[in-house]
Order: structure tokens, then sequence, then C-alpha cells
């Protein structure tokens, strides 16, 4: 397993997809927190706060993290190293957790580089030092969560295929639709003491909840649910008897 989350992470890291996923991820944040003004811009409000940051970096992360996971699975099964590496004393669930692992680990590689927005507008702060740490922190954490949760739909959503453009739509969509669309449908008031359940069950809702920087096991628990059931699919899917 380790050796195939190594696998998984040099392949990445040394190709030309992972330069240009990693170079758009910091162009863009760059772009539009320190240079295009608007409500994006981490200067333009003059308060010492990365909220701006923190609600369009998911944004962001849905349409990047299918272009990491779209070529997992569909490029080993297209290739016949999926049923390669079955034979192998590596079951199912080990090829998606290493693969799973591997995502996740470059997610917060991309994350690494924002810090310097952090410890820019730290000393910028009035006096410096003037930022609520606790919830950058809290920040950070829910979007690492997230991440993993869009890797872990990524694998579950390109298991049964070995097109890597029809895996990197059906993941792009996936993670559009559970991120923001029960919070959407909730918000039209259609279905009375129910809308505030549906709202509950996007990612939206408790990503925002952590960033206010108040942890609740609540939210942990339900990021680490989703991606359990989503690898749980993804291992499913690459069984023998269903690849």
């Amino acid at each position: 397993m380790i050796a195939l989350y190594k696998k998984e992470l040099r392949a990445f890291l040394s190709s030309t997809i992972g330069t240009v996923v990693l170079g758009v991820f910091l162009l863009i944040g760059g772009l539009f927190h320190w240079v295009f003004p608007g409500q994006w811009n981490l200067l333009s409000n003059g308060i010492a706060e990365m909220n701006a940051f923190f609600l369009l970096t998911p944004w962001v992360l849905m349409f990047l993290i299918p272009a990491v996971t779209m070529r997992s699975i569909p490029e080993e099964r297209s290739q016949g190293t999926l049923e390669l590496l079955l034979t192998h004393p590596l079951d199912p669930q080990r090829i998606i957790w290493a693969k799973f692992l591997a995502g996740l680990t470059l997610v917060c590689i991309a994350l690494v580089p924002t810090l310097v927005g952090y410890a820019i507008i730290h000393q910028l702060g009035n006096p410096p030092g003037n930022i609520d740490s606790g919830a950058v922190l809290a920040g950070y954490l829910g979007l690492v969560l997230l991440g993993g949760a869009f890797v872990a739909t990524g694998l579950a959503a390109s298991s049964k295929t070995d097109s890597q453009i029809v895996a990197f739509l059906t993941t792009a969509l996936a993670c559009l639709i559970m991120y923001y669309g029960p919070s959407a449908l909730g918000s039209y008031d259609l279905f009375g003491e129910w809308d505030h359940a549906i709202q509950w069950c996007a990612m939206e809702t408790h990503f925002r909840s952590i960033g206010t920087g108040v942890v609740v096991v609540s939210d942990l628990l339900w990021f680490l649910a989703y991606m359990a059931i989503a690898l749980a699919i993804a291992q499913f899917q690459i069984q023998p008897g269903k690849s």
C-alpha cells in the first residue's frame, strides 16, 4: 500500500498535468485574492481576515481535484494494470486507500503555499497579528476535509470507467451537486420543516460551519462518514468480479 501511495504521488508530481493543476490553483488564488479588485480580494475590505479565501477556494478545488483523480483508476483500467494490482497482495481496499491518501496529500501540498497569504495578512493587521488565527486554522481544516471529500468522490465516480474525460466530467458534476445542491434546494422553502435537513446534507453547510472557527464533532463526523461511503463504493466497483 505504501509503495502504491508513493508511486501515485511521484506520478502526479512528475507529470505535466500535476504541474499545471498546482500552477492553476495558485495562479487563480493569487489573481483573485491579491490582484483583481472585488469581493474576493483579501485587501479590499480593510479587515485582517481570510473569509474571501475560504469562500472561493472550494469552487476552485471543485474543478481542479477532478483533474487529479481522473487518471487514478481509469488509467489503470485502460492500461490493464488494475488487474495486475489486484493479483498482487493488494486488495481493493488498500488500492483505493493508497490512491485516496495520495490525492489528499496533493491537496495539502497545494494549500501549503497559500499560508503565505496568512502571513501577509497577519503582518498587515493593526496592530500586527490582529487576525483570528483560530478561525484561519479551522478554515484550513475545513479545506483539507473538503478536499478529501472531493478526492473520495472522484475515486467513486471514476471507478467504473476507463475514460479520463468521462471521469473528469462525472467527478466535477458530482462534486458540484454534493457541495452546493442540497444547500440550494433547501433554500427555496419547498419542503417546510425538511428544508433544514436537506441543507444539512450539503458539504457547503458543514464546511462553512467549521470555517466559523467552532469545530463541531458532528461536522467532522459528517465528512469522515461521507469519505468512508464514497471510498467503499470505489472499492466495490474495482473488485475483480466488477471490473
